[in-house]
């Protein structure tokens, strides 16, 4: 019998014993032993505390600040269970921890004590807990937020229950942004799943109820959502053309969005639907991520002659060459240029008969080359004279070199447009589409696609300022290609 009357026995009385007995740290016993408790578990309450006897597991004491919070959360009959250690204390930032069968209680000064229990234990856990990335728990869990959904914070970010999803954390850049849009109850909702990294470009991605918020070096934390970003999504989001997003979405009175990327920009157009901008900084950056969506066969060096819309006539045209060692594709050079008359035809769809002047859209290669005289170029060359001629006619000539004294439309005179004042074909190079040996000819499909001179629309070719001619000839390769079309149908 002890001096405050009430007996202490078994390992209880040996744990007391161990702490100072009645002038230790939990003082004299205050109430009797209890026994039978579920799991055949012993409790007694003391000056300053308990201690716990739980079969299977050891015998227990809980004491000051973490004992405080323990009873408030219900005590061995609440969600955390009984204590399955001694407290431990002198952790990292002078706090104190006490593992339970449910979870677990921290002090940590400066902040409070609170307690980390069920699923968003499981994932702190999975994270390290204390020792991990969010550190220390600095306020207790809240349920019973829109959508049922439980949250927790902690020294670096929070953890969320959510019903029917699973249970997530939010850290770093990405929660100083989702806090900054208003958290779960901004518009991005809840989260969806756990930050994915290792995108492109060593970017980060988290989806959330209404969106999702990207990270990467150089283009910030910004968030994606509603329409403009159903529409990112279907553009194969950060390994598109386009890249990450480099501001959150701006809208005016009118209800018109606009959002700026890395390598372009996206526009919700009241009434009118999403509009799409391309910069020429991310077509060789299109051609690492796959973003292009024509076969370019590894070829050392790739053109990308680009509109920006149906029925414009002026194109921009950028160079990719491999560079040594990594094989990542990093502009050469570039231009603008003119297409067709028309514009661009649609993917798939046949640029003839030629007077339609429509350009077609694709991946072609380039092999041969003619003109007045060689420039210097490593392609085939072809040196023109009176009698050249290019097929137009529905014959075996069509859409191939051949020689005739004749001059009858739809056959070119090769000649005629070479030395004539604006000297089209003075130099140029033949684009192979509807021909070998990209394909076989097709009849009426379309015929004299070329690269060539006089910067002006044209009947389906492309025409460039002669310098910017010269310098695609002088360092083109046989095998090199040339994709060209709208911006929209050719990168994702």
């Amino acid at each position: 019998m002890h001096a405050s009357g009430f007996a202490v026995p078994g390992s209880i009385g040996a744990k007391h014993d161990g702490l100072g007995g009645d002038a230790g740290a939990l003082g004299p016993a205050i109430g009797e032993q209890q026994c039978g408790l579920p799991g055949g578990a012993c409790r007694q309450q003391f000056q300053k505390g308990w201690i716990y006897y739980v079969p299977g597991t050891g015998t227990f004491y809980v004491w000051a600040a973490i004992n405080a919070r323990y009873q408030t959360l219900g005590a061995d009959a609440g969600g955390l269970g009984y204590p399955i250690g001694d407290e431990q204390c002198g952790l990292r930032g002078n706090a104190c921890s006490q593992q339970f069968q449910r979870g677990s209680i921290y002090y940590v000064p400066g902040y409070g004590t609170f307690g980390v229990w069920g699923a968003i234990n499981g994932r702190y856990q999975a994270f390290g807990g204390s020792n991990g990335y969010l550190g220390y728990p600095v306020g207790d869990e809240q349920c019973g937020l829109s959508g049922n959904v439980c949250a927790q914070s902690f020294q670096h970010g929070a953890i969320y229950f959510v019903p029917g999803y699973g249970t997530f954390s939010v850290i770093g850049a990405i929660n100083a942004r989702f806090a900054s849009l208003g958290g779960m109850y901004g518009y991005l909702g809840a989260p969806r799943g756990e930050e994915q990294c290792g995108l492109r470009f060593g970017g980060c991605m988290q989806q959330f109820a209404r969106g999702k918020i990207y990270f990467a070096i150089g283009a910030g934390t910004e968030p994606v959502w509603g329409g403009l970003g159903g529409f990112y999504d279907s553009r194969h989001s950060q390994d598109s053309v386009i890249g990450y997003p480099m501001t959150a979405e701006a809208c005016d009175g009118a209800g018109n969005c606009s959002q700026s990327f890395q390598f372009g920009q996206l526009q919700w157009i009241s009434g009118g639907g999403v509009r799409y901008t391309i910069s020429t900084a991310g077509y060789c950056h299109a051609l690492n991520s796959g973003a292009v969506k024509y076969p370019t066969a590894g070829a050392q060096r790739v053109s990308l002659a680009i509109a920006d819309s149906y029925g414009s006539t002026q194109v921009s045209m950028i160079t990719c060459v491999r560079r040594p060692g990594d094989g990542q594709y990093v502009k050469e050079w570039g231009a603008i240029g003119s297409d067709g008359e028309s514009g661009f035809a649609g993917p798939g769809v046949a640029t003839g008969p030629t007077w339609q002047a429509f350009s077609p859209t694709g991946s072609f290669t380039v092999t041969e080359a003619f003109g007045l005289g060689n420039p210097g170029t490593a392609l085939s060359y072809r040196t023109l004279n009176q009698f050249s001629r290019w097929g137009g006619r529905l014959n075996g000539n069509y859409n191939q070199y051949f020689e005739s004294s004749s001059d009858i439309f739809p056959d070119e005179n090769m000649w005629y447009f070479a030395t004539r004042p604006t000297h089209d074909y003075r130099q140029g190079v033949v684009i192979n589409y509807n021909r070998p040996p990209d394909s076989s000819i097709v009849m009426n499909a379309g015929f004299a696609i070329f690269m060539h001179g006089n910067n002006k629309p044209t009947w389906g070719c492309l025409a460039f300022n002669d310098p910017d001619l010269l310098q695609f000839m002088q360092t083109a390769q046989a095998g090199d290609r040339i994709v060209m079309g709208v911006g929209y149908d050719i990168f994702w």
